[in-house]
């Protein structure tokens, strides 16, 4: 009975949790993401901005909350496993394309999102402090599997991995864009093979 009620609560909190997220949306749309405050999404959703802060740090967050690519610890250690068998270039596709299987659809939610990001001059600085995140903690590991010597290898080390994540940004941007199709994978796939002449 006691798990019945935990099942429950949670659906009811994840449910509530979802209505959140399109309510913030929508006004992101309707007014711009800069001109609208956690307490104008409160209102139009009936609940408290203490009640919000229970379910989102910031308004950023209901935008790039369910991204997988913003745990870089797992990221970074999914590509150091790669690397043991792959090239790093290589390892970076398959590194980016499970981070890609990760997203949950509909990829029409996803193209709301890139609309609001290219609106917004926060959550441009958001996207870029994102990207340099991640690519300071995968640039070390990528370093230590290019054939070169240091220092250059870190240099070639951080132009495969901005590049890497500029391959997933732009696939990412057109196949929610395009509504889904073609599938996510698929347009990254074409994004990595487009520099693949220029890495190898």
């Amino acid at each position: 009975m006691k798990d019945t009620i935990v099942g429950i609560r949670e659906r009811a909190r994840e449910m509530l949790r979802e209505e959140l997220a399109e309510t913030a949306t929508r006004l992101f749309e309707e007014r711009g993401f800069d001109h609208t405050t956690v307490e104008d999404i409160a209102a139009a959703a009936g609940i408290s901005p203490r009640t919000f802060y229970r379910y989102f740090g910031t308004k950023e967050d209901v935008l790039f909350g369910d991204l997988p690519a913003a745990g870089g610890e797992a990221l970074r250690d999914r590509l150091a496993e790669n690397l043991d068998r792959y090239r790093p270039w290589d390892a970076l596709h398959r590194v980016m394309r499970s981070t890609a299987a990760r997203i949950p659809p509909p990829a029409h939610r996803w193209a709301r999102l890139v609309r609001i990001i290219n609106t917004s001059e926060t959550l441009r600085a958001r996207n870029l402090e994102r990207q340099m995140h991640l690519c300071r903690l995968l640039t070390p590991v990528v370093a230590e599997s290019v054939d070169a010597p240091a220092p250059l290898s870190e240099l070639r080390a951080t132009v495969l991995v901005h590049t890497a994540l500029t391959c997933f940004d732009a696939a990412f941007s057109f196949w929610a864009e395009q509504g889904g199709t073609p599938d996510l994978r698929t347009a990254l796939d074409t994004a990595f093979e487009t520099f693949a002449p220029a890495v190898d």
